[in-house]
């Protein structure tokens, strides 16, 4: 995979393109280049323009989690110098870092189930589905699991949507006027730089005098939902997530419980 040179002649012309175009904010929207990398991305891998192979695009699943391995080790290696900034929050910020963890597999997955997924709904519903997200499920059912389809449905929807819908959710919030905007700004810490600049530009935008803090906060609060993810995906919502998806698959169909576990123990072959 790591000698197929169309791939790598493509992500780079893809790179050079969505860089090119940069960041562009309308109004309370922000777009990221990454949401350029991935529409152009999907267009050139459709199988009807037959620019890429189903080799090809095995081998870049193959090597997706190696990229996204590097990208741990990039938010690994800025948490020592924000780490007086995060001290400095007191708990507030572990106690919103429970939310954003159980919060999301709470409501999420009985959702993805009444609406008729299967194993896609544990990928989908254990996090938020960002890059670190995808890497865990990756390595540990493969992209082509059923949990991988999930989890990559979040994060394409999350890159292309995510923005948009954060930004809006947040100036709803800042319109009800009963949250401090401190508050607002530890919220706007999801893990994500795309949804996250969405959400503290609107509040930038209502409460100028607090910008210091508000960045600061909102760093800190991405910084810290970011690290603790990692650990919080591997040894508690992820678990959380296949326990609560078998308790209830148990009411379900029979055939599709049967279906399920024959698809489990492959993927965990």
């Amino acid at each position: 995979m790591l000698l197929n040179w169309k791939l790598h002649l493509f992500a780079a012309i893809i790179i050079f393109i969505a860089e090119l175009i940069g960041v562009r904010k309308i109004s309370i929207l922000v777009f990221m280049p990454i949401l350029y990398a991935i529409i152009i991305g999907g267009f050139i891998s459709y199988p009807k323009f037959k620019i890429l192979s189903i080799k090809d695009m095995d081998d870049a699943s193959s090597i997706f989690p190696i990229a996204l391995s590097l990208l741990l080790v990039k938010i690994g290696l800025g948490v020592g110098p924000n780490l007086s900034m995060l001290m400095e929050s007191g708990g507030t910020l572990f106690f919103q870092t429970i939310g954003h963890f159980l919060g999301i597999v709470l409501l999420a997955l009985p959702v993805a189930m009444l609406l008729g997924l299967g194993r896609e709904s544990i990928g989908g519903s254990y996090s938020l589905g960002r890059e670190i997200h995808v890497a865990i499920i990756a390595e540990k059912y493969g992209l082509n699991s059923a949990e991988g389809r999930g989890v990559m449905g979040v994060f394409i929807c999350g890159t292309m949507l995510g923005a948009m819908f954060c930004g809006i959710f947040m100036s709803v919030f800042v319109k009800m006027d009963i949250f401090h905007p401190f508050a607002l700004a530890l919220g706007a810490g999801t893990g994500s730089i795309s949804m996250s600049a969405a959400m503290m530009s609107v509040i930038l935008d209502t409460y100028p005098q607090y910008s210091k803090q508000i960045e600061m906060y909102t760093g800190a609060s991405n910084i810290l939902v970011n690290v603790l993810n990692v650990y919080a995906a591997l040894f508690v919502t992820l678990p959380l997530a296949r326990v609560m998806y078998k308790f209830l698959d148990k009411f379900r169909p029979s055939s599709k419980n049967a279906d399920d576990m024959v698809e489990s123990i492959e993927g965990e072959k």
